[in-house]
């Protein structure tokens, strides 16, 4: 909004304008100038030429088979590709998940995006106009329940957010500022690998917005086979920002693993993750989306579906509050792990 700002400054349009651009933007999810009937024919003109509204362009959507997933490939201003998903978990709430990076230098061994390496950093604008572009598009195609645009954003998408974190932190600004989308804190998640220094200052910064953790091993070695960042932050230095970040915030911490066949889900493996846990903190402020690994273009297999949930009983039983995540849109490589960016 500062560029519109500036242009309707120099146009001399009255202060009460940009408000009306606001509404026409956020509220109203207008997708044109030529729409925002409540501005003068020359502002309309003005911006349009000097601002677009979207700082990204849609180069293909695809919907799943059972209309629960839609996932974009999004371009940008100079040719970069990046995916966002827009997902319907219940039939309460639409959620989108967005990028924060094009490709990622995380390089997790199972992970569709880690296979590109990173490009570029996304700017605070193409990170929070993904929400935007997802927005439009409900309004425009009247998907149902979804008029007033999404209820909840992840930062689960390509990259890694806290490697990228200004930007990341401008764009949750913007999210959740009334006068643009207005979002709840605790309507907003962001995922991490574990830059550990940067779960403290996420503390400080936005002690209520969700923080999840992508862990998929609690033992070091093998962590560091599937999390190649582990070699910066093992686990002991991530377990002390986890322990740093529940007594700033006294929030729930998200752990995310990633279910791999014969790698990760033993039952070994169940006990190393539940006495890693434990280290960290209360129980009840700890919760464990299990997820089955998504097929990329990598050796790693999915366990079937018994196995994962003889996984998930066992940190039951230890006391691990813990969900076996359903996975959508692997029709059409939208799940966790499968964003890629390619036509």
């Amino acid at each position: 909004m500062s560029k519109a700002a500036a242009v309707l400054k120099r146009l001399k349009a009255p202060h009460f304008r940009l408000a009306q651009l606001r509404q026409a933007v956020f509220r109203d999810a207008q997708d044109s100038y030529e729409a925002m009937t409540t501005l003068p024919e020359e502002l309309r003109r003005a911006l349009s030429a000097e601002v677009p509204i979207l700082r990204l362009s849609p180069a293909l959507v695809r919907a799943s088979a059972d209309g629960l997933c839609r996932k974009a490939l999004l371009r940008l201003h100079d040719g970069l590709k990046i995916e966002t998903v827009l997902l319907r978990p219940s039939s309460r709430r639409w959620t989108v998940c967005i990028s924060s990076q094009a490709g990622c230098a995380v390089a997790c061994t199972f992970c569709a995006t880690g296979l590109m390496g990173l490009a570029r950093n996304l700017t605070a604008e193409e990170i929070s106009d993904q929400v935007l572009f997802w927005k439009q598009l409900m309004r425009r195609e009247k998907i149902a329940g979804g008029e007033a645009g999404p209820d909840n954003v992840v930062y689960m998408g390509m990259g890694e957010p806290f490697a990228n974190y200004e930007p990341v932190a401008q764009s949750l600004r913007a999210l959740m500022d009334q006068t643009q989308f207005g979002l709840g804190a605790r309507h907003i998640s962001v995922s991490t690998s574990g830059i550990a220094p940067k779960i403290e200052r996420f503390a400080e910064d936005f002690p209520q917005v969700n923080l999840a953790l992508s862990l998929h091993a609690a033992e070091d070695s093998l962590r560091t086979k599937l999390v190649p960042m582990n070699r910066a932050y093992p686990l002991e230095s991530l377990a002390a920002s986890l322990r740093a970040y529940l007594e700033r915030t006294g929030r729930k911490i998200f752990v995310e693993y990633v279910l791999l066949r014969g790698e990760n889900d033993r039952p070994q493996d169940a006990r190393s993750l539940a006495d890693y846990l434990r280290s960290i903190g209360p129980l009840e402020r700890l919760h464990v989306n299990l997820i089955a690994f998504n097929q990329t273009d990598t050796p790693h297999q999915a366990p079937p579906e018994a196995e994962a949930r003889r996984f998930q009983a066992l940190l039951r039983r230890d006391g691990i509050p813990t969900t076996l995540r359903q996975n959508l849109g692997q029709d059409i490589n939208g799940a966790c792990g499968q964003l890629l960016a390619k036509n």
